[in-house]
């Protein structure tokens, strides 16, 4: 696997559902490969076309054994409350921005045993959930910063790949 980073044209794009009758692929293996893959990256996210997959498909978690799988997600009620906090991406180093989401939401994919999960997310793990789906519908952090936000964000970066490379 290797990860794809921004401007690539597939982060900007709406990804394939899965025909859960016919996935294409082993989801069991998918998730052990993209958990690891994820873990070994420093992240606690992941989608598919973040890896040159065209499926809607992503994980989240901060462990192997607390790691979900989410197929063809999709966000069936959301709160009105919204917590404006930090993002990070694995596409974008070193790339950090607030953003404005909901503070729960209840969620519907299909997991890695192809069963169909209805949960109620709420905090983390719901900004995550919300993070992993935008990158399957095409959008990404970029799109959901002000552009007064994304162009300190660059800067702030630039500072740090500096730092960090000398």
């Amino acid at each position: 696997m290797k990860l794809i980073k921004y401007p690539n044209e597939i982060l900007a794009r709406e990804v394939k559902d899965v025909d859960l009758e016919n996935p294409g692929f082993d989801p069991k293996e998918l998730k052990t490969e993209m958990v690891k893959f994820m873990i070994d990256s420093n992240g606690i996210g992941l989608a598919a076309n973040q890896i040159g997959l065209d499926a809607k498909v992503f994980v989240m978690g901060d462990s192997v054994e607390n790691s979900t799988m989410c197929i063809n997600p999709t966000v069936l009620q959301y709160t009105e409350e919204t917590v404006d906090d930090v993002e990070g991406c694995l596409s974008f180093p070193n790339m950090f921005v607030k953003i404005k989401r909901p503070k729960e939401i209840l969620a519907q994919y299909w997991n890695e045993n192809l069963e169909e999960c209805k949960v109620k997310i709420e905090g983390y793990s719901a900004k995550c959930y919300l993070h992993e789906m935008d990158h399957v519908l095409g959008i990404t952090m970029k799109d959901r910063a002000s552009k007064l936000k994304w162009n300190m964000a660059e800067k702030k970066a630039r500072k740090l790949g500096k730092t960090i490379e000398a």
